[in-house]
């Protein structure tokens, strides 16, 4: 409880220290304000009125203290000045399914390629690893261009296909709101594969069964999709899911080929350690000794890495929103800086800001979980 707090109250200072360097760079930056696209269309004098009703004539420490006041009172996406259109809540949820269900599944291939590859080198590694090292460092908007291209439209054909429903009627008196069925399904998602780690983990370890496999992945997606079905929501998650195809295997192919290296590199590192070697002498398979022993210490620098790597992985997936036409916080930030509406563009920040809080948290705490190390230094109270 004292390592959460800890992490907790450090990454609320951090993020608070962030808006605000991030709401001076954007003033200072950034040409023009909100007024500005107005002025063809407005006199000097009408110029200098709307921004004094605006607030945008006053200090920059003033202006920074009336958004943060604004944020706290009024809520996210309420001190925005575009009104209709402008909806920085609706658009959290479909980021937040992306960021779910591609970061997951590339963790999952990219742990069980780094340890297929760390393990055994060869031709076919060395290929895994060029294909993998080539999808992390491809340019975000041309990976959007192909997947949109190569998955997307026929992904959008079958589903007209399969649901029978061409012209997006399945909305239509719908019980929910897409935004609700988003929500369920994220939230599903989660505590599935929280459930499937924590059982699974026990059930492994007696049965000599792999984790980060096909299996996890399918037993994963037929219980939530068995959920789905009771709460009468199948069909728009189907829907739902067809749609975000393009945005979710974008982000995965931007994602798991980190994973997979550095997966890889601590799976060399530890292959020639003193218990390898002991467990070899025992005479344990290659396989159990690979997935029992070497993976699992592999896994903490893994994790570790995770947690350094989530700026740059929703960078990406906010480039990627935008490239495949997502209406999540990507497109919604790219909007606001069109309009040169900074209060808003500063709220979507804060929803990234908060997300990359929580996650790197989580992360934190599950290594610490597995590292007795982190757990011996946190309960001496060492930093």
């Amino acid at each position: 409880m004292k390592f959460i707090l800890k992490r907790t109250v450090s990454g609320l200072v951090a993020l608070v220290l962030f808006t605000f360097l991030m709401f001076f760079l954007i003033e200072v930056l950034l040409p023009g304000d909100y007024a500005t696209p107005f002025r063809l269309s407005m006199t000097g004098d009408e110029i200098a009125a709307f921004r004094e009703t605006l607030g945008l004539d006053r200090p920059l420490p003033v202006r920074y203290w009336f958004w943060l006041r604004n944020l706290l009172t009024s809520g996210l996406g309420q001190t925005t000045f575009r009104g209709a259109g402008f909806d920085l809540k609706s658009v959290i949820p479909p980021t937040v399914l992306v960021f779910v269900l591609g970061l997951g599944m590339a963790f999952m291939l990219g742990s069980w390629l780094g340890r297929l590859t760390g393990w055994r080198r060869g031709w076919k590694s060395d290929g895994v690893t060029l294909l993998g090292i080539a999808t992390y460092t491809l340019f975000p908007p041309f990976l959007g261009f192909l997947t949109v291209r190569f998955v997307g439209n026929p992904m959008r054909d079958l589903r007209n296909l399969l649901v029978d429903d061409p012209r997006g009627n399945l909305w239509l008196g719908a019980p929910v709101t897409e935004q609700e069925v988003m929500w369920t399904m994220t939230a599903t998602i989660a505590v599935v594969a929280v459930l499937y780690a924590v059982i699974g983990s026990a059930v492994a370890r007696r049965r000599n069964l792999r984790m980060l496999s096909l299996p996890a992945f399918v037993v994963i997606a037929a219980v939530s999709y068995g959920w789905w079905v009771y709460r009468n929501i199948d069909p728009y998650a189907v829907d739902i899911l067809f749609n975000a195809s393009a945005a979710i295997l974008a982000f995965l192919l931007l994602s798991y080929g980190e994973f997979m290296l550095v997966m890889q590199t601590s799976m060399a590192s530890v292959i020639h350690d003193d218990y390898i070697l002991v467990a070899r002498a025992k005479g344990i398979s290659d396989r159990q000794v690979r997935d029992r022993h070497a993976a699992r210490n592999a896994l903490l620098p893994l994790l570790s890495r995770f947690a350094v790597s989530l700026p740059y992985l929703l960078t990406g997936l906010v480039i990627i929103e935008r490239a495949v036409g997502w209406q999540g916080l990507g497109s919604f930030l790219f909007r606001a800086v069109d309009a040169q509406d900074m209060p808003v563009v500063l709220d979507t920040l804060v929803v990234i800001g908060v997300i990359t809080l929580v996650v790197r948290l989580v992360m934190e705490v599950l290594t610490a979980v597995l590292d007795p190390r982190i757990r011996v230094q946190v309960e001496s109270g060492a930093p």
